[in-house]
């Protein structure tokens, strides 16, 4: 059991190795992990855990900021007695992963990006949390309907229903207070590009041709001349789902060389 300045966190830890830290986006929660942790336990100790405010573990504040995310999931590896781990990130998990880099570097084996930006918030996208937070307050559940259903196009809808009707039901428990805390940490992120061109490991990021959260075009304009093995796949923004076994075959590639 670990606790964070009193706020239990839930976590999972499996296999024997070089540890893999999996580290979830917004709306989800270590389940999302299952298959990943199925296919890489078996050379590598794999640990994935639920963010401040999702799954099972506690709020810790009205804002949960990546820093303190990190500052998190830092306290975890300690708890653990980890020195260096290989951070996995999917989408608000990547900037989470970003912020433990840049505040724990020595920390950090290797980084992959999953569907996930170095780059801070647009202007525009600020607006967007803002607005979304509202609506939040009004109806949750309402929120999270949208939201989930938005990240997979009419073809994902009919090829993974049972995978997304679950992922809609694990989202549905997040708390009000950790959707809300979660929006305000990512509408006020700083931007981490420079991680992409000087972070001193070895880099992964995986870009689904299809995702509507994080372009792909962005993604490309990212990693011009940076430090980063750069791999797109079909899909949209779940590539958990999507493309399950090509992302576990991604990640292992990667991990034999680097993790």
């Amino acid at each position: 059991m670990y606790h964070y300045k009193n706020s239990f966190i839930n976590f999972t830890d499996f296999g024997k190795g070089n540890a893999v830290l999996l580290v979830h986006g917004f709306l989800e929660n270590e389940t999302m992990w299952q298959k990943t942790t199925a296919a890489l336990q078996k050379k590598y100790r794999v640990i994935t855990v639920d963010l401040l405010g999702h799954g099972k573990s506690d709020c810790y504040g009205y804002v949960h900021n990546m820093e303190e995310q990190a500052d998190m999931l830092f306290g975890l590896i300690n708890h653990l007695r980890l020195r260096k781990v290989t951070l996995v990130g999917h989408s608000m998990g990547g900037y989470v992963s970003l912020a433990f880099a840049e505040l724990y570097p020595d920390n950090v084996r290797a980084l992959v990006l999953l569907n996930s930006s170095a780059q801070a918030d647009s202007d525009e996208r600020k607006i967007n949390r803002s607005r979304a937070i509202e609506v939040v307050k009004k109806n949750s559940n309402a929120f999270i309907q949208m939201a989930t259903q938005n990240l997979f196009n009419e073809q994902a809808h009919l090829l993974f229903k049972t995978e997304i009707n679950h992922f809609t039901q694990q989202a549905l428990k997040t708390p009000v207070q950790g959707i809300i805390a979660a929006l305000e940490g990512m509408k006020n992120r700083m931007d981490r590009e420079a991680l992409l061109h000087f972070g001193p490991y070895p880099k992964l990021i995986i870009a689904s041709e299809n995702d509507t959260i994080i372009p792909i075009e962005d993604i490309k304009n990212q990693v011009i001349d940076a430090d980063v093995t750069f791999k797109t796949i079909p899909g949209g923004h779940v590539s958990t789902i999507e493309q399950n076994e090509l992302v576990n075959e991604l990640l292992l590639h990667f991990l034999k060389k680097n993790g």
